[in-house]
């Protein structure tokens, strides 16, 4: 993208070498992925921290007979374990997706909104949630530094990653350029995380997090162009 401009670029040799199984990126973003001549690294970080890794989905086999859910008092435990279980794997993620996921592990692909809610006030509690989105035990939003790319956009929504991720993808892309205008960054960003674009319906929420990025100082804006601190 002519518009972008580049801290620095990498040498000819370090793109025909081998990958290291973390490297440790000297240009980061996916203006470099997209011509280099080596596959994409397992997880790439930035020089500001931020790690991109692929996105993994946790597993959905059953583990538990539908019998069990009758009594969710007496299955609680259960419940709490394997929501753990997944969102050690998935987290952050929404909350009613972890929900619908575990109640499929218990052999029920669908639920209607009565065991939905009450199997929502067991689980809910036992971990942190910020806006509807369930994060995994001992991780704290604040300082999670962390973006997932998927493979294939069918799997996973731009409006279902969290704005802390969004923001994390966001420096990551700021990190390997001077500046951009907010509209380069949107897609970017979205081209990083393994989308071709941001759909119309999911836009807001993506622009919403740009927006809390300059609001609290992560992300300064100047002329129309957006840059790190």
């Amino acid at each position: 993208m002519a518009a972008v401009r580049r801290l620095t670029d990498p040498p000819v040799d370090e793109l025909d070498a081998e990958p290291a199984p973390e490297p440790e990126a000297i240009t980061t973003g996916p203006q470099y992925w997209a011509r280099a001549r080596v596959p994409r690294p397992p997880v790439t970080k930035s020089r500001t921290g931020i790690t991109v890794s692929p996105y993994r989905l946790a597993p959905d086999e059953q583990v538990g007979d539908p019998e069990l859910l009758r009594n969710l008092r007496m299955a609680a435990p259960g419940l709490v374990r394997t929501a753990g279980e997944i969102l050690d794997i998935e987290g952050p993620m929404p909350l009613q997706r972890l929900i619908t996921l575990l109640a499929k592990r218990f052999g029920i692909p669908r639920l209607d909104p009565q065991r939905r809610h009450h199997m929502t006030r067991v689980v809910a509690p036992q971990f942190r949630v910020i806006e509807d989105f369930a994060w995994p035990t001992g991780t704290k939003p604040a300082t999670w530094r962390s973006a997932r790319r998927v493979g294939d956009p069918s799997v996973r929504r731009l409006a279902d990653i969290s704005r802390e991720e969004l923001l994390n993808a966001m420096e990551f892309v700021l990190g390997g350029v001077d500046e951009l205008s907010a509209e380069e960054l949107l897609t970017e960003t979205a081209t990083l995380l393994g989308y071709p674009r941001i759909p119309g319906p999911m836009r807001g929420w993506v622009v919403d997090a740009l927006t809390r990025g300059i609001e609290s100082g992560r992300f300064a804006e100047r002329d129309e162009a957006i840059r790190l601190p």
